[in-house]
């Protein structure tokens, strides 16, 4: 509404293009802000020097306590240590900061970073880099969720780093798709070639076409579609036989709604198909379309059940 972040009224406006039926709804949200919004009164210079005044003048009448000194001012000790750790906290933090780009429930956000590379980020994911990046220096990305990479190359071939908390992804130049979910950890390369670091010091060298999968701090390398890993850059599901459970758990992951499976027999039940993923009530309807399953939606639950 205010649009002091034109990317994230750009990420808006793009959702909104693609969910006309909330329409009416974000037009009375905005009546309503045009309708509340705060003006406030602006304070004069002379208003501040007099309620300056005020204030010294009071704070001149406070009357003076004097305190016994302690033999063992234990109290000064801690307050010093406390100063001593609150700077400490702030220069690390300030030493240490950094930028975080996100994509929210829904959405599939890109982003051109400092270097010129370029990442997609999946709905539910975040990366976060650090504010400064320097020629010749590593260029370092902590990523939470999903996302996929094109990283620039530089004139000092500076590697390019994505940490996550199962491994680090170390490369120069290069497309690849990267997984960071607490359920799950992969590196699907397309273009280049990486080396795979996992927490505990086991490396993977890979070329493009490799798909590498963590599983109990084990990495190993699979054979998988590529199309159907990246289906979703372009807003789409692509199963294949997969299990009404897992699909459960995309849904809620992409859309941050609780999702529910009725009996066992229904989350062991496969599906195969392509299905839209940007928009949530036409992914229920296609759903439905197949005939097998019955989807019913109340707020921010959805349950799947026999029709």
């Amino acid at each position: 509404y205010f649009k002091d972040d034109m990317v994230k009224a750009e990420q808006w406006k793009e959702w909104l293009s693609h969910n006309q039926q909330m329409l009416p709804i974000v037009q009375q949200s905005i009546e309503w802000l045009n309708v509340h919004q705060l003006n406030e009164k602006e304070i004069s210079s002379e208003q501040v020097e007099a309620a300056h005044q005020r204030l010294m003048s009071s704070l001149n009448e406070t009357p003076v306590i004097e305190m016994k000194r302690h033999r063992n001012p234990w109290w000064m000790a801690a307050a010093a240590v406390l100063v001593f750790i609150v700077a400490g906290f702030l220069f690390w933090s300030k030493s240490n900061s950094k930028t975080t780009m996100d994509s929210a429930y829904g959405m599939i956000s890109e982003y051109k970073l400092p270097d010129g590379s370029h990442v997609t980020l999946n709905a539910n994911s975040k990366i976060s880099i650090s504010e400064k990046w320097q020629e010749g220096s590593d260029r370092e990305v902590w990523l939470q969720g999903e996302a996929f990479f094109k990283v620039q190359k530089t004139s000092m071939k500076d590697r390019f780093i994505v940490h996550t908390a199962a491994m680090d992804i170390i490369v120069t130049g290069t497309q690849f798709n990267a997984i960071a979910r607490e359920d799950e950890s992969s590196v699907l390369l397309t273009e280049g070639s990486v080396t795979i670091k996992t927490s505990d010091g086991k490396e993977i060298k890979m070329k493009p076409g490799d798909f590498v999968k963590i599983e109990n701090q084990v990495p190993a390398k699979q054979n998988v579609d590529q199309q159907r890993i990246l289906a979703w850059k372009e807003a789409r599901l692509d199963f294949d036989n997969t299990p009404i459970n897992d699909v459960a758990k995309i849904i809620s992951r992409h859309y941050g709604v609780k999702v529910s499976v009725a009996t066992k027999a229904i989350g062991e039940s496969t599906i195969s198909g392509i299905m839209p993923n940007d928009n949530l009530d036409v992914l229920i309807q296609a759903l439905e379309t197949t005939g097998n399953y019955k989807v019913t939606r109340t707020d921010n639950e959805i349950t799947i059940s026999a029709p």
